[in-house]
């Protein structure tokens, strides 16, 4: 059968450790999981290589943008138990994405971003790896599969998975739910392995000679095997089956679809119309879609004359708290999920996640400060603001009722205001006496 170049050279597992077979099988089945992505970009990786860093949180590392790629398969703390295929896998496309960027920025998430997009709806469409068609057997004969029949076997097996998804009612490649299982929780948990993902990259935390030397040390301690030529027919099926991501993708896309190519890997992700800024915390879409809301001369002033500290300011920049610098704070950033959330909400919607105590003392810093009044109101006494205004007429002379208020014939007499109000006794919010509950921090009225 004809054959093509491999697109991972060569692999390298540690053969002292228990399981070693199947961690050289592990290591094979990642590279054909990811191949399909990398031949639309070019790449190439000289070796893939198993290490095991005593760095506990270390993931992998790429040396010289793809001369070699480390991975960690196992768990820290037990030799004979591997991390789950997916974690790993999403590990490679974060290496794979140090091919182009160093650092992790803007453009390197969104080619990460890309990257995950792209295995997640090869895995919908029922790619598997090499052979997924196959079952372990040769396919199409002895001859060369054409191009058009590749495409036909590709979109009917992507018809059969789905098929199988539907009535499993459990997404191809992923676990179902259990029952009772918070899905907010769901959302947090894949967040946190974004981060650790992020944080386990030896490619952010050491420099080129740090990262060579635990490379080549995971190199000197393993058995390297010749990758074999990749078979063109499964090649040709799992590039149609690429195509038929790509024409979904489109389709959903329209316009902001950009293809991906060499020189442009990131693809759709590239255009900052459909991706945003929301990784950095600066979700323009979001901001321009909350509403508006009356901001007066005064607390411009404030606001254009004090300065927050900086960790405050930072916190507040970066997770897109503050709308427009003329208006008032609307709602609030997730820092797990980056969801926005409304001010009034004290946790997340999404993930559950607290709100941060620092939120509100910046809300509560940029209102324009008002006349405070005792957190704690006596009902059994009159109106604290009626007391010091006394009157020679015998009808401002009155009794308080129960619920605190004079019964005066006329109810201007005795006070400045005819408004009675309430202070909130978490962050000192002023608001009137009819609302139960503080529109700034939430908490309820303590009496009424």
């Amino acid at each position: 059968m004809p054959e093509i170049s491999p697109l991972v050279l060569s692999y390298s597992h540690l053969k002292d450790l228990p399981r070693a077979k199947d961690a050289l099988h592990t290591l094979k089945k990642i590279a054909s999981l990811v191949k399909p992505l990398m031949r639309a970009r070019g790449w190439k990786v000289n070796q893939l290589a198993e290490f095991y860093p005593s760095q506990q949180n270390l993931l992998g590392l790429n040396e010289n943008r793809g001369q070699k790629i480390c991975l960690r398969l196992r768990y820290p703390g037990d030799q004979n138990q591997f991390l789950p295929i997916e974690h790993v896998v999403d590990t490679m496309l974060h290496e794979l994405s140090h091919n182009v960027h160093g650092p992790h920025n803007a453009e390197f998430h969104a080619l990460w971003d890309q990257l995950r997009d792209e295995h997640e709806a090869l895995t919908m469409k029922g790619y598997t790896g090499e052979g997924f068609l196959s079952d372990g057997r040769v396919l199409g004969g002895r001859g060369l599969v054409p191009m058009h029949e590749a495409r036909r076997l590709a979109r009917q097996a992507a018809e059969k998975r789905r098929t199988l998804a539907t009535g499993s009612s459990q997404r191809l490649g992923g676990q179902a739910p259990r029952p009772g299982q918070d899905i907010r929780r769901i959302i947090a948990n894949a967040a946190e392995r974004r981060n650790r993902t992020m944080r386990g990259c030896a490619n952010v935390t050491h420099n080129a000679e740090e990262i060579k030397v635990i490379a080549d040390t995971a190199t000197r301690n393993g058995f390297s095997t010749q990758a074999e030529e990749d078979a063109a027919n499964e090649a040709a099926i799992a590039q149609a089956l690429w195509e038929l991501v790509q024409e979904d993708d489109k389709a959903r896309k329209g316009d902001l679809y950009q293809p991906v190519t060499i020189a442009n890997p990131a693809g759709s992700q590239a255009n900052t119309d459909l991706r945003g800024d929301a990784l950095l915390g600066t979700n323009a879409k979001l901001r321009a879609a909350a509403p508006k809301r009356p901001t007066s001369r005064s607390m411009q002033s404030l606001q254009g004359q004090t300065k927050i500290g900086d960790q405050m300011a930072e916190t507040i920049e970066d997770d897109s708290y503050l709308a427009d610098g003329d208006s008032t704070p609307s709602s609030w950033a997730c820092q797990v999920c980056t969801l926005q959330n409304p001010l009034d909400f004290l946790c997340c919607d999404a993930c559950g996640s607290e709100r941060a105590p620092r939120v509100t003392e910046a809300a509560t810093y940029q209102r324009p400060a008002k006349r405070q009044q005792p957190a704690i109101v006596d009902l059994t006494k009159s109106d604290p603001t009626a007391s010091s205004h006394k009157t020679t007429s015998s009808a401002g002379i009155s009794k308080p009722n129960a619920s605190g208020m004079s019964q005066n014939s006329n109810p201007m007499v005795g006070s400045k205001t005819s408004t009675k109000t309430w202070t909130c006794s978490f962050c000192g919010r002023v608001r009137e006496w009819t609302y139960w509950s503080c529109d700034l921090c939430g908490k309820i009225k303590e009496s009424s």
